[in-house]
């Protein structure tokens, strides 16, 4: 069968599209090049925004967990770089402490040496060529211009001023003898004075049998350091023995006012009589070196006070520059239990008020001068106040006698064989470490040093304390004219202190003036200590700028205001309340009524941390809805803008603090940036919290121990501070109000 093929025929050419089915062929037809760059761009915006969210998922959630870090580590590394001060350097860069040294040139104590002082009396005329009153009760100046010194000085004065009704003192001044030929516009002042222990005012002569009488008798036998200062006074008045004095030098000395008992008595002419009525009067404590450096510096400088005697015009020319208090602080080794007491114990304290201390310079000046060794090619180790049986510090606190050094000492040694650290150097680490806290606590809580006020008027000056037990004589024999050896070696070292400070010119002096000291012998200046200071601070300022950044747009001012401004009225009743207490304090000791202005501080601090309580839990803007009252969001807002002002507010009342007075900016920064930055529980775990209620109530209560126990009249005053002080007026006080409202609101 045959099949037919037909032919094929062409395709016709496609027609082009109507307008009318336009519309319905874009699907089909291809996409052009600008729909393809429309599409890569949304695409790729799209791929940024899920990736700017991630990143920022990314660095949230770091933030989550950096944030604890960071509230803790650097508190607790502020903390061990502070007791790690005495092993390491940061500036030098060494494992150890900066050492002693002296950054004036023209002060420089290695260039002479003095002579040894005697160890002997000088003897006295016999009686009937004394002059009258000799015998009675006499001062510096009585025996000066006695029989005891061959000639008296042109260049040497001494004055008797009574400065008030209650207090006088003796002033000696010595003029250069071979000086420049204008006259010495500076001035070096030495106050010398005894202050007794166990309260037993025995000479420092302990086998002196006519003790009693020396000590209420002439002012040159009353004791081995008056003995000394004479020989001193003697020498800087010889232009042969001290060429080199350029500086007018003063030497006060407190001074007994006389009672009108003894008056009436010697008018009788019952000598016997007389001397009796001085020994009932010896109990009375003469005036102490801190009253008596006060109204030397007050009579001195003049002022407006009617009730102080200014110093003649030629005694006040010259400008003071430095001034050494020279405390002789007699023990009866008798009295005490301690079993070092056989030791001598020198304090070189440079602590002023308020933070104040003197220049660098002096300080180790003086640490130096006791160190050096005496003129001559023989040398007595058990002679020498700092090579003989003794201990130098630079706080004036008694740690038992070494006994703390030893304790910290014994725990340290156990560290130091985990670590393999020799048992000599974790001695000293112990030994310093005790002497640096006991060096900050002297500035931060006293006792206030005789020589603070000078400091207050811009005068370099440190206090030298000395505890010589009055029955350890080395190498002396037993007679009542001996001089103790290390009496007479502190004060030939208090010369070779003078020649060092005559050589130069304090206007142009330049040194340290902010440091902290773990022995006489080491330092921490102020830029190596800010640094761990800085670290303590951190949880505030982490704290702070955390809340900034998440809760600053919802900050809720009005509530924040209302919270704050009860704190200032808080803050300022209880000023007003100080003042009053220190106005009135004396005469409500006299009247017995200390314990019940005692009882009213108890009162009005209880009065106003309930004020700032409550308004911290009724404050509530009226212009807040319903449902903002109600939400957890708006009471963790609320409480999170109070944190933020908390916080903010401990940083700037320590920075200043911290550079003007890091004794007490450090220890105060330490206490409360862990409780304004971490321990205040945030709204969600307070709400866990408040469903347990037993846990609630533990809770809640501790919280309350511890703000009592942390308020000022019961932790600061009178048991830290004696008063009501600037830091606890303006600082302590408002930071413990805000967190009373971050606790229990």
């Amino acid at each position: 069968m045959a099949t037919t093929m037909t032919p094929s025929l062409p395709c016709p050419p496609p027609s082009p599209p109507s307008p009318s089915s336009g519309a319905n062929t874009n699907s089909t037809t291809p996409a052009t090049p600008s729909s393809n760059n429309t599409n890569k761009s949304n695409n790729s915006k799209r791929d940024e925004k899920l990736k700017g969210q991630k990143r920022k998922q990314r660095q949230e959630k770091i933030l989550r967990r950096a944030i604890p870090i960071l509230l803790t580590v650097p508190w607790f590394l502020g903390l061990i770089w502070t007791a790690l001060h005495p092993l390491v350097s940061v500036i030098t860069g060494e494992l150890k402490c900066r050492g002693q040294y002296i950054d004036e040139n023209g002060l420089d104590v290695h260039r002479h040496r003095v002579e040894s002082y005697p160890l002997e009396r000088a003897v006295l005329l016999p009686k009937k060529l004394r002059r009258k009153g000799e015998d009675e009760f006499t001062g510096m100046c009585d025996a000066i211009y006695s029989t005891r010194l061959p000639t008296i000085s042109p260049s040497i004065e001494c004055l008797h001023h009574e400065v008030t009704e209650t207090i006088a003192f003796d002033v000696v001044r010595i003029l250069p003898s071979m000086g420049p030929i204008i006259e010495s516009a500076e001035a070096v002042v030495l106050v010398v004075g005894e202050d007794h222990h166990n309260g037993t005012p025995s000479s420092s002569q302990g086998n002196n049998k006519d003790s009693s009488k020396n000590k209420r008798g002439d002012w040159y036998e009353r004791s081995d350091i008056n003995a000394s200062i004479l020989h001193l006074i003697k020498k800087l008045g010889n232009k042969k023995d001290c060429p080199w004095l350029t500086k007018t030098v003063f030497i006060v000395s407190p001074s007994a006012k006389i009672t009108a008992t003894t008056t009436t008595e010697e008018s009788t002419g019952n000598r016997t009589s007389s001397s009796s009525s001085m020994q009932d009067d010896k109990i009375t404590s003469p005036p102490h070196l801190g009253s008596i450096v006060d109204a030397f510096i007050a009579s001195y400088l003049g002022g407006n006070d009617s009730s102080v005697r200014p110093l003649p015009p030629d005694f006040t020319f010259p400008m003071i520059r430095s001034l050494l208090v020279l405390s002789d602080n007699v023990i009866n080794v008798e009295t005490t239990n301690n079993h070092r007491s056989s030791t001598t114990d020198v304090r070189i304290l440079p602590q002023g008020m308020g933070g104040t201390l003197p220049n660098l310079d002096l300080v180790f000046a003086t640490f130096l001068s006791l160190k050096s060794y005496p003129a001559g090619d023989t040398f007595n180790r058990a002679q020498s106040i700092y090579y003989g049986d003794s201990e130098v510090s630079s706080h004036p606190f008694v740690t038992g006698g070494g006994m703390l050094e030893e304790r910290v000492g014994r725990v340290l040694a156990k560290v130091g064989d985990i670590m393999g650290l020799k048992g000599s150097s974790v001695e000293q680490y112990a030994k310093d470490l005790v002497g640096l806290f006991g060096f900050v606590a002297a500035l931060v809580i006293g006792p206030r040093q005789p020589h603070a006020s000078a400091l207050n008027h811009g005068i370099d000056a440190l206090t030298i304390e000395l505890r010589i037990p009055n029955n350890a004589q080395p190498d002396t024999s037993s007679s009542s004219s001996s001089i103790h050896p290390h009496y007479a070696d502190v004060t030939r070292s208090i010369e070779h202190l003078l020649h060092s400070i005559s050589n130069l010119h304090e206007r142009l002096h330049h040194s340290i003036a902010q440091y902290i000291m773990p022995s006489p012998s080491k330092f921490i200046s102020h830029g190596e200590y800010i640094y761990p200071a800085i670290l303590v601070c951190v949880p505030m300022i982490v704290r702070a700028a955390s809340l900034a950044l998440k809760d600053l747009k919802r900050f809720q001012f009005l509530y924040v205001g209302v919270v704050v401004g009860s704190v200032g009225v808080a803050t300022f009743v209880v000023g007003l309340w100080a003042s009053i207490i220190g106005t009135n304090d004396g005469r409500w000791k006299a009247e017995g009524g200390e314990c019940c202005s005692e009882w009213i501080s108890y009162i009005v601090f209880f009065v106003s941390y309930l004020l700032v309580v409550l308004a911290a839990r009724q404050a509530d803007t009226n212009k807040q809805t319903k449902q903002q009252t109600q939400s957890n969001n708006s009471n963790e807002c609320r409480r999170g803008s109070l944190r933020f002002i908390a916080c903010l507010l401990g940083i700037y009342l320590h920075a200043p603090l911290l550079l003007a007075n890091y004794s007490l900016g450090f220890p105060s920064s330490a206490f409360w940036a862990p409780l304004l930055a971490t321990l205040v529980l945030p709204s969600s775990l307070q709400m866990v919290v408040s469903r347990n209620k037993v846990f609630w109530i533990v809770t809640l209560v501790g919280k309350g121990l511890f703000l009592v126990a942390t308020s000022p009249p019961v932790l600061l005053v009178p048991r830290i501070f004696s008063m009501y002080t600037p830091y606890v007026l303006c600082v302590y006080t408002p930071l413990h109000l805000l967190l009373a409202a971050l606790w229990l609101a």
